[in-house]
This record gives C-alpha cells, sequence and structure tokens, in this order.
C-alpha cells in the first residue's frame, strides 16, 4: 500500500473575517510516471501552499492517527461527490486538493512529456471548483511549475480574502510591478488591493537598479513597504552635471533679473529727477516753463538748448529703464524655471564614487601605491 502523504492547511483569518479555510493536499498519484516525481510534486505543491503564510501545515504522520486504514484506502480515488463529503468531514476540512501527474512517452516524432493535473474540490459543495493543467518537456521542469500552479489553483480561496498593499518610494515616475503585473508609477494613488498572500514586488526606473521584493499580504490588513531605489554611478554622473548646470544657471538668472530691475529702477529714478518740476532751475519742466514765458536765457544758458538736451536725456534713461526691466523680468521667468527645474546637486551624493583611492600594486622587492584622484 503506498503510503499517505496529507497536509492539513489552516488559513487565518482576521478579527471580523471570514471563518477559517480549512485545506487538504491529497498524496499526488501516478500515470506512467515514477512515484517518486509524484511524490515530489505533491511535496514541492504543500510546501508552496504552506508558503502562503495563510496556512499551518499538519504533518502527515498526525493525519494517519486521525484516520482509520479503510479511509485512508478511499482517500487514494476519492473523486465523486459522496467520497468528497465523507473524507472532507472526516479531516474537518473545506477543501481537498488531490494530483496526477501523467507521462506520455515519445511517440510518432513527438518528444517525451509530463502532465501535472491539480484538482481543487469544495467538502461542502460535494464538487470540484477548479483545475489547473501544467505540461513540461521535463522532469525537472515540471517540479518547478508546480508552485506557481498551486497558487493559481487557491486563487479562488484567497480571492474573498484580500489585503492592501501600500507602495512608497522616494524617486517618483518608477514603475510598481506586483507578480510582474504593472499597478502603475509613484507615487501611487491608493493602496494596491491583493490576494492574501506572497506577492513578489518589483520598482524599476531607468537609471537605478531595480528593486524587488516578496512581501506577504494578510487578509484584511494594511501592508506597507517603503522602497529605497539605488542610482548607478552613469546616472549619478549624468544628473549631477545637469543639476550643476541648473543650479549654475538658476543663480546667474537670478542675479541678472536683481540686476536688470534694480537698473530699470535706477533709470526710471534718474529720468524724473531730470525732468523734474516747474519750481527746479536745471529740469525740463523748468526750461520749458520759462521758455513758454518768454525767456530764451537765463543766467547765460540757452534754455531752448537745455531743454532739448533734457529731453533727449530723459527719454533715452526711460527707453534704457525699459529695456532693463524687460530683460530682469525674462531672466526672472528663467531663473523661476531653474529654479524649479533643477533639485539639489548634492541629492546622490552618498552614492557617488569616491573622489579619490589608493591603488597599491605589489612588485618584487617592494611595492608601489599609485593615487587615482576622480572629479
Amino acid at each position: 500500500m503506498r503510503p499517505l502523504a496529507l497536509a492539513l492547511l489552516l488559513l487565518p483569518a482576521a478579527a471580523g473575517a471570514q471563518p477559517k479555510a480549512r485545506l487538504a493536499v491529497l498524496d499526488f498519484s501516478a500515470n506512467g510516471a515514477s512515484k517518486e516525481l509524484a511524490s515530489a510534486a505533491g511535496g514541492v505543491a504543500a510546501n508552496e501552499l504552506d508558503r502562503l503564510g495563510a496556512f499551518q501545515v499538519v504533518t502527515s504522520e498526525a493525519i494517519r492517527s486521525m484516520l482509520a486504514f479503510e479511509k485512508q484506502r478511499q482517500m487514494m480515488g476519492c473523486t465523486d461527490a459522496g467520497c468528497i463529503a465523507e473524507i472532507g468531514g472526516a479531516l474537518g476540512v473545506d477543501w481537498l486538493v488531490s494530483g496526477k501527474v501523467t507521462r506520455l512517452a515519445a511517440a510518432g516524432g513527438a518528444p517525451e512529456t509530463f502532465t501535472l493535473e491539480l484538482t481543487l474540490a469544495s467538502v461542502r459543495k460535494g464538487q470540484r471548483e477548479g483545475s489547473v493543467i501544467e505540461t513540461a518537456r521535463s522532469e525537472a521542469e515540471l517540479v518547478a511549475r508546480v508552485g506557481k500552479a498551486a497558487q493559481r489553483l487557491v486563487q479562488k480561496i484567497l480571492a474573498g480574502r484580500a489585503g492592501r498593499l501600500v507602495v512608497t518610494a522616494g524617486e517618483a515616475g518608477a514603475v510598481v510591478r506586483v507578480d510582474d503585473q504593472v499597478k502603475g508609477t509613484t507615487p501611487l494613488r491608493g493602496p494596491v488591493v491583493l490576494p492574501a498572500g506572497p506577492h513578489t514586488l518589483s520598482v524599476e526606473k531607468q537609471g537605478f537598479v531595480a528593486f524587488q521584493k516578496d512581501v506577504q499580504v494578510e487578509a484584511g490588513k494594511l501592508a506597507q513597504e517603503e522602497v529605497s531605489l539605488v542610482p548607478s554611478p552613469d546616472f549619478v554622473r549624468a544628473y549631477e552635471s545637469r543639476q550643476r548646470k541648473l543650479r549654475a544657471g538658476a543663480w546667474i538668472s537670478t542675479g541678472v533679473a536683481a540686476a536688470g530691475l534694480a537698473a530699470a529702477v535706477a533709470l526710471q529714478a534718474s529720468a524724473s529727477s531730470l525732468y523734474g518740476n516747474e519750481s527746479t532751475p536745471g529740469t525740463f519742466l523748468y526750461d520749458r516753463r520759462r521758455l513758454q514765458e518768454g525767456v530764451e536765457t537765463e543766467n547765460g544758458v540757452d534754455l531752448r538748448a537745455e531743454a532739448a538736451s533734457l529731453k533727449s536725456r530723459v527719454e533715452t534713461r526711460q527707453t534704457w529703464s525699459y529695456v532693463s526691466g524687460g530683460v530682469g523680468g525674462l531672466a526672472a521667468i528663467a531663473a523661476t524655471y531653474f529654479w524649479i527645474a533643477g533639485e539639489d546637486p548634492q541629492r546622490y551624493s552618498g552614492f557617488a564614487e569616491p573622489a579619490a583611492r589608493l591603488d597599491v600594486v605589489p612588485l618584487p622587492g617592494g611595492a608601489w601605491a599609485a593615487v587615482t584622484v576622480g572629479f
């Protein structure tokens, strides 16, 4: 009699969640394949379900002590509704997982193939609820695919036991993937809803080392993962070069803006002073009033010539004031862009390559040291 390998798995539920689902994994049968391959496939499936973190594995020895020999024999070929209900009731589980490994010999030019069929049965309903079939060209390939197949098989159980995952990253625009499915770019708009269990989280951005980690999501709970992306040396050099240029442009344009606006104010003030008023000698308005009164000269000064000169100087300074103000305004716009577009050039300084290093090359009879300095 083939020994029965059985794993009883208990799905923990969060407070207030659904009742715990209990799932038993039966020993896989072999059809043309070796018993060792079927046993290995069954072990991988049970281990993968246990790795979900939502189950507690009970050893086959403990199960044998719970069931009589006849029950164990029946479980080897349990397929109909009555059998499923009887065996499931005896074990006190809600679901049964069974598997069959089939080997098809090479024939008619077709290569040898191995097939794994996993079946999920509901004890309460007494019927099959789903199945997964995997095909491989070798035993090793088949065993490698068992884990993913087991995950797909129990998705129906885990789908109603979802949790949420919050992913935060210091870098904006990084692509977030969960189980190779794109969930968006950072910053994400909200938590990602996922079935309870382990998931593979990856965050990628051009110029940075890809981040990948297995995360555990529990039913009804919120998991948080803070991602710190590491930039590549080439990215750091390009980033610092660009940001230094933007920062230099920001300071230069800020200086030009300040100088231009200051010059515009000074020129306007000078033009206003020359324009003057009718009671201040030496100003355009004073000379114009005297000319209107019929006075052509005063204190030996040709008022008409002086008024024309003052008018020209006032217009020139006003023109230059407008030019300076325009240059200052454009420079202010440029400075605003540079300050907004630019970032701290030292942001990734902690990831930069060392500025200098000491290379020591041993030579016969001594050592030769070389210092390499980087900029």
